[in-house]
């Protein structure tokens, strides 16, 4: 019967082997009983008890919040931050700005450094401006801490980087900022940035919080906070875990 019919994933079959076997990873690597406590950090004062203005004070307050949530411990973490956008002059005339010939440009989000002075997490200075992408930044940038900093992986994985953060909990603030774009306006005419936050497509990120709230038999209803996109993936791809019978 049609009304029978059995959801269809968002993602390809070859790409739920490599998430499904990546998840499967850091179950283990993060022992059972920690990857099973884990729940899903929603944007709300439960998470993030903080009037935010768009300071780097809100920074440090994420670095140290986040870090208590993704309970990375005994480790100095030094913030930093760099600038890759718009420079302005005081009344607000652009004086320059990276785009392209286009009026385009991407610019990177954050950078995570280990070296013999210590472990420095730098954040373009435009992140203050919204708490939402701020926090899905540090909490990728912690989890190169979790892989590289701990020893877990030799060589840096972005994909697993950002899979790791959603196992965290962080799929909300990954997903919902995974295509922020600003735009800008100048003497010549106009252009727009987008924030590169994130790796991974809005399907797999979804298809990816749907398996852990399905392994780890979450209330799912934290998907009201996910775009309508998002949402709707992870819909489809939670029906679909749940109905899945195993072989």
């Amino acid at each position: 019967m049609f009304w029978n019919k059995r959801k269809k994933l968002p993602i390809t079959e070859e790409d739920k082997v490599w998430i499904d076997e990546d998840l499967i990873w850091l179950k283990a690597e993060l022992g059972k009983e920690h990857f099973m406590e884990i729940q899903t950090v929603k944007p709300t004062k439960e998470f993030y008890n903080r009037n935010f203005d768009k300071t780097e004070k809100d920074a440090e307050f994420i670095l140290e919040r986040t870090m208590e949530l993704m309970s990375i411990k005994d480790v100095e973490i030094k913030l930093d931050f760099f600038s890759d956008g718009i420079v302005e002059s005081e009344n607000g005339t652009i004086l320059t700005t990276p785009a392209d010939i286009n009026g385009e440009w991407e610019s990177a989000a954050g950078t995570y450094e280990k070296n013999e002075k210590g472990i420095v997490i730098s954040i373009e200075t435009q992140q203050l401006k919204d708490p939402i992408s701020l926090i899905a930044t540090i909490s990728h940038e912690l989890s190169h801490q979790i892989l590289l900093g701990e020893n877990r992986i030799e060589e840096n994985d972005e994909y697993l980087t950002d899979l790791t953060a959603i196992t965290y909990g962080f799929g909300i603030f990954i997903g919902n900022s995974r295509f922020n774009f600003s735009q800008f306006s100048t003497n010549g005419g106009f252009g727009w940035q987008s924030s590169g936050i994130g790796y991974l497509p809005e399907q797999i990120i979804a298809y990816s919080m749907a398996w852990l709230s399905n392994e780890r038999n979450e209330n799912t209803e934290y998907s009201n906070f996910l775009k309508p996109s998002i949402k709707k993936y992870f819909k489809n791809s939670y029906e679909y875990l749940k109905n899945e019978k195993p072989e």
